[in-house]
């Protein structure tokens, strides 16, 4: 404010002192006929009085220019000031827009996050009833069996007294009838009790169907060995890496018994193992896997699998790139990189990495991963785009598929 009016008290000054002068200087052009630019002494006091206003005019505008840059910029900039407004209006716009898609889209995954979260609890209410149900039929079974049991013990003493009845007396056929229908009783009802234990085991079995820890073929652990290794060191190797596992089935399972051991395998299959090794050269991977179902309750039954280690490929070498035409991106970028990652996975498999037995699958992206790239998908607007999948470290047999999705505009390098 003080500012403002020290500008004010200048020009003031300023406007005063050059009026003064252009009366004076008129005055004595006046008085004494002077003629400027051969016009007559009227005329060039009107001259005087018009070049005075111009004057103060143009210092009146110099000295607010001098002192103020806003005058500056009202008088040479103000066009620049249009143009980057009505840019940054667009800006506005834009993010606007963005901040609507961005809301809509956290909208959507706050929903099925929601779903999800309802789903598991359903499914942990029939995982609770399914092991309620388990633990019934359990009982049951006991009961049954421990019925059995005592009808196959009375059977023993009616068979023993029907032989001691037959060698003492053969006269005792009535009695000895008696007895037959007396066995004859107790078969059938041996019958109807094997076919309830039948029952209660198919019942058992269709329970147990939704507990499957692991399926046959999963690969419980795989560890890269040096066959070059001594036949101590090998066989030391593979029992670090079953000690580890059955440690962490043992967990898995809620078994706090440390010397516990949950997970069966030849000794047989193990010697087998360690002499192909020890026969082989150069690096090999082994694989842990089920050799069956592995229900909760029951032992873990395992095989060893032994392959070739290679190097399939060097870090930063291109695993798989492909052009994708404008037509098949727009709208789809979800479509483009599972279309994309799954020709990536056939190439994998194809030079020689071995896939999950179960999914068939040698890696996967993170969804943070997975959303970054379909963003960047996006953002290359409307025209043609290539997807490159490249190796984010040395690739072997062993796996993971470790990589890297470069996304760029059709043409640029």
């Amino acid at each position: 404010m003080e500012y403002g009016w020290i500008m004010l008290l200048i020009l003031a000054v300023m406007g005063g002192v050059i009026a003064y002068l252009g009366d004076k200087i008129g005055s004595r052009v006046g008085k004494r006929k002077i003629k400027l630019f051969g016009m007559r002494p009227k005329y060039s006091s009107i001259l005087i009085t018009i070049i005075t206003g111009v004057s103060i005019a143009a210092v009146t505008l110099g000295v607010m220019s001098v002192l103020s840059q806003n005058v500056r910029i009202a008088l040479f900039g103000m066009h620049q000031l249009q143009l980057q407004k009505a840019e940054l209006e667009q800006q506005r716009d834009r993010l606007l827009q963005q901040a609507r898609e961005l809301g809509l889209e956290m909208e959507e995954k706050n929903n099925l996050l929601a779903a999800n979260e309802n789903l598991l609890r359903h499914q942990e209410q029939q995982l609770a009833d399914a092991n309620d149900r388990i633990r019934v039929t359990q009982l049951d079974l006991e009961q049954t069996q421990a019925a059995r049991d005592d009808v196959s013990r009375q059977l023993t003493i009616v068979q023993v007294a029907r032989d001691e009845m037959m060698a003492r007396n053969t006269q005792l056929n009535t009695e000895n009838k008696e007895l037959e229908a007396t066995q004859a009783r107790m078969n059938h009802t041996i019958g109807l009790l094997d076919e309830r234990i039948k029952l209660l085991n198919d019942k058992m079995t269709d329970i147990r169907e939704g507990q499957v820890l692991f399926r046959v073929g999963e690969v419980l652990a795989s560890k890269v060995v040096d066959a070059d290794a001594d036949e101590s060191k090998i066989r030391a190797s593979l029992g670090e890496m079953l000690a580890q596992t059955n440690t962490r089935i043992r967990e898995q399972l809620g078994i706090t018994n440390e010397n516990a051991v949950v997970l069966y395998i030849s000794q047989d299959e193990i010697d087998q193992t360690v002499q192909t090794l020890h026969a082989a050269r150069g690096s090999k991977l082994i694989r842990l896997t089920a050799a069956g179902n592995i229900i909760l309750g029951e032992p873990a039954l395992v095989h060893l699998e032994t392959f070739d280690n290679q190097l399939i490929y060097h870090k930063n070498e291109i695993v798989y790139e492909e052009h994708f035409r404008s037509s098949d991106v727009n709208g789809s970028a979800e479509y483009i990189v599972f279309r994309f990652l799954h020709e990536v996975n056939q190439k994998a498999v194809g030079k020689g990495i071995l896939p999950d037995p179960l999914t068939g699958n040698v890696g996967s992206l993170t969804a943070t991963e997975m959303f970054d790239t379909i963003q960047r998908i996006k953002s290359c607007g409307d025209g043609d785009i290539i997807l490159r999948a490249v190796a984010r470290t040395d690739i072997y047999t062993a796996g993971p598929m470790n990589i890297d999705i470069a996304v760029r505009s059709y043409g640029t390098p």
